[in-house]
């Protein structure tokens, strides 16, 4: 959406500067009206510009990526346990930093990587 903005606005400003420059030539009768359309179109085009700035995220303004899993055919869910102890973990235990699966156990406080193992 930002750059469809960005293109708009110069595009605008573009037009916005070629009104004005004709204004100035020799053969037009009424320079008044171009110069207002020019700054009209440069006008728009710097609203846009504030406008692109301003949606962006505010300052100290917590960002939330949230990451869905679209799983095909049955799948069945099981008791997920920790490889080291063997104690069972809820959903609490189990939590994903930089796009990794990780295991926290809160019984034998290990920490580590799921790994998805080959379906063949």
């Amino acid at each position: 959406m930002k750059a469809a903005g960005y293109v708009a606005t110069f595009v605008l400003a573009v037009f916005g500067i070629l009104f004005l420059m004709s204004a100035r030539a020799e053969y037009t009768a009424n320079p008044g009206s171009r110069i207002i359309t020019g700054l009209a179109l440069i006008g728009v085009a710097a609203g846009i510009v504030v406008a692109i700035k301003r949606s962006g995220p505010k300052p100290g303004q917590k960002i939330e990526v949230v990451q869905k899993i679209d799983l095909t055919g049955g799948i069945k869910a099981d008791q997920l346990k920790c490889q080291q102890c063997a104690a069972p973990l809820s959903k609490d235990s189990v939590s994903v930093r930089e796009g990794a699966v990780f295991i926290n156990c809160p019984y034998c406080k290990s920490t580590y990587q799921i790994t998805e193992q080959p379906k063949w």
